[in-house]
C-alpha cells in the first residue's frame, strides 16, 4: 500500500519559511524611451510572489527576443500586484512608443481600463499565463490550466483511492488561485473533472475550500489557519493550486506542528522544490518557464510585424469574457515523490529543464536534507 511520504520519511531539517520577496529585475520607472524609433515591447509583470515572473520568464522573454530579432529592445515594469498602477505604467508604455505588451495581470478582473487603453491606441497585448480579461487581445499564452488542474487531481485521487490517505472518507481542504482569474477558473474545471465522481461517491469529504486572494502565501496560511480551527484539526490532505499556496499551507501546519500531507504544488517555486525535498509537499507541476518565454517571443514578434499570430503555436481559443482569445497552450509536467526513492529524483526533472540549480534549491528548508548533501556538490 502507497502511502503519502512523510517529513519524518524523508527529512532531516526542516525550517519553516515563505517565499521570499524579490526585487524587480528590470526598470519600473515606466520611462521606456525607444529612441530613433526602435521596436520596443515590454515584458509586464504583476508582481514579486510568484517569483518566476521576474527571476525566469522576465529574463527568458529578453533572451528569447533578442535571439530572434536583435533590434527589438524589451523594457520590464512590474505592478507590485496593483492593478492601478499596472494600467498607469501600460499608459507609460504606450506613450514611450511601445509596439506591443506582453502582460501578466496583476488583478485579471480589474485589468479591462489596461486592455482598453491599449486598444485605443492600437497596441497589441499578448496575455501571459495569467493574463488580462475582459477585453481585446491580440493573443495568449498559456500552459493549459485545465491539464494543469487535472494532472494535480489525478495523482490526488490515485493517492486516494489507494489508501494511501488512510480510510475513506478521506476530508479534504482544497485551496484554489484567486477567484475570477482564466487560470483558476479553468484549473479548477480541470480538478473537478476528476475530483466530483470521489466526491458524489463519498470516497472524499470536502472540508474546507477557499479562493485565495491573489495566490498570495499569507493568505493561504491565513485560510489553513480558519480551516484547522474549524475541524479541530480534522483535515486529512490538503490540495493547494501552485507552490506559493502550499507553501502558506505548510507554514500554517508547521506552526501546529501537524504532519497533515499537501498535495497540489505548480509552477514551481523554489520553496515547492525545496519543501519536496523535506517530504513537506507530496508533488509539483512543473513549467517550463522557457518555452513558454520563447513562444511569448515568437507571438510578439509577429504582433509587432502587423501579422497574424503564428499558426503553429496559437491553435486554441479561449473565452475571456469579451472575446474568444487566440490561445497558445503548453504542455506541462507532473513530478511526485515516491515510497524508497531520494527525492532528488523527481526534482532533478527541474533542474533538467533549467528552471533551478541545485546550489539554488539546495538553501533555506532544504539545506540539510540527504538529497542535498549529495547532488549540491
Amino acid at each position: 500500500m502507497k502511502r503519502h511520504l512523510s517529513r519524518a520519511a524523508i527529512a532531516t531539517v526542516a525550517c519553516a519559511g515563505l517565499l521570499s520577496a524579490a526585487a524587480c529585475g528590470g526598470d519600473d520607472s515606466g520611462t521606456g524611451d525607444s529612441g530613433g524609433g526602435s521596436k520596443l515591447v515590454y515584458f509586464m509583470a504583476p508582481n514579486t510572489t510568484p517569483t518566476r515572473y521576474i527571476q525566469q520568464d522576465g529574463p527568458a522573454f529578453e533572451k528569447a527576443i533578442k535571439a530572434l530579432d536583435p533590434s527589438v529592445e524589451v523594457k520590464f515594469v512590474n505592478a507590485g500586484g496593483d492593478s492601478s498602477q499596472q494600467l498607469a505604467q501600460a499608459n507609460a508604455a504606450i506613450a514611450a512608443g511601445a509596439k506591443a505588451l506582453v502582460v501578466v495581470a496583476a488583478d485579471p478582473n480589474t485589468s479591462a481600463g489596461l486592455l482598453q487603453a491599449a486598444e485605443q491606441a492600437k497596441v497589441p497585448v499578448i496575455g501571459y499565463e495569467n493574463p488580462p480579461v475582459k477585453g481585446t487581445l491580440y493573443a495568449q499564452v498559456i500552459f493549459d490550466p485545465e491539464k494543469v488542474g487535472a494532472q494535480q487531481a489525478t495523482y490526488f485521487a490515485e493517492q486516494v483511492t489507494s489508501g494511501a490517505l488512510g480510510a475513506k472518507p478521506v476530508k479534504v481542504a482544497r485551496q484554489y488561485g484567486n477567484k475570477g482569474d482564466v487560470y483558476t477558473t479553468q484549473m479548477l474545471a480541470g480538478q473537478n473533472k476528476i475530483l466530483d465522481p470521489l466526491i458524489q461517491s463519498g470516497d472524499i469529504q470536502v472540508v474546507c475550500e477557499d479562493y485565495i486572494k491573489d495566490w498570495a502565501p499569507d493568505n493561504a496560511t491565513k485560510a489553513t489557519e480558519q480551516c484547522l480551527t474549524k475541524t479541530q484539526n480534522g483535515v486529512g490532505a490538503f490540495l493547494g493550486f501552485y507552490d506559493g499556496i502550499t507553501a502558506g499551507i505548510i507554514a500554517a501546519l508547521k506552526g501546529k506542528n501537524l504532519d497533515t500531507p499537501v498535495y497540489g504544488g505548480q509552477n514551481p517555486e523554489l520553496t515547492g522544490l525545496q519543501y519536496m525535498l523535506t517530504g513537506d509537499q507530496q508533488d509539483n507541476v512543473l513549467k517550463a518557464f522557457s518555452v513558454e518565454a520563447e513562444a511569448a517571443a515568437k507571438i510578439a514578434l509577429a504582433a509587432v510585424a502587423g501579422q497574424q499570430p503564428p499558426a503553429d503555436l496559437v491553435k486554441d481559443t479561449i473565452d475571456n469574457g469579451a472575446m474568444q482569445v487566440p490561445t497558445a497552450k503548453l504542455d506541462a509536467t507532473l513530478i511526485h515523490l515516491e515510497e524508497g526513492k531520494d527525492p532528488g529524483d523527481a526534482v532533478q526533472k527541474a533542474v533538467d529543464l533549467g528552471m533551478f540549480t541545485w546550489a539554488q534549491i539546495c538553501t533555506g528548508p532544504a539545506a540539510e536534507t540527504e538529497t542535498c548533501k549529495t547532488r549540491n556538490k
